[in-house]
């Protein structure tokens, strides 16, 4: 049922549109001045899919990075971000893709960070949290 309705509202491809406290959020994540100015210029695309494995794949690329993630909802998977191994897992709750990452090693200095995806009209938006911060990415559909 919750892979039908993922596949309804998120399944395409979307291109970022505009932010709200980006800066802030990779800031407050740890990325230096020189990749935080990269990152604030680039207008990434995003492909949500389903896998034949019922997995969902969410791509998320820039012109100098790309992020890929598969998984079942539920289930603890591991990824890597920002040279940083996370604990990850993902659900779907109140028509939202939802999704913590949370450092395997307690004394890292990144911090938690939960990623909420959001069907709002022709928009995905993605509300992103970590400390204090509240980042809002807005993706409109391109394919």
């Amino acid at each position: 049922m919750a892979l039908e309705e993922i596949k309804e509202k998120f399944v395409g491809v979307w291109k970022l549109d505009r932010s709200e406290n980006f800066q802030e959020f990779l800031q407050e994540v740890g990325v230096g001045l020189p990749l935080r100015k990269m990152a604030s210029l680039a207008k990434p695309e995003m492909t949500i899919s389903i896998e034949n494995d019922n997995k969902i794949k969410i791509v998320m690329k820039t012109g100098f990075f790309t992020q890929e993630d598969c998984f079942q909802l539920n289930e603890e998977f591991l990824k890597e971000m920002q040279g940083t191994l996370m604990k990850a897992i993902a659900s779907y709750e109140d028509g939202m893709i939802k999704m913590t990452n949370t450092p395997v090693d307690p004394n890292s200095k990144v911090k938690q960070q939960v990623i909420h995806r959001e069907r709002v009209g022709d928009e995905i938006i993605l509300t992103l949290y970590t400390g204090n911060v509240v980042c809002k990415r807005y993706m409109k559909k391109i394919g």
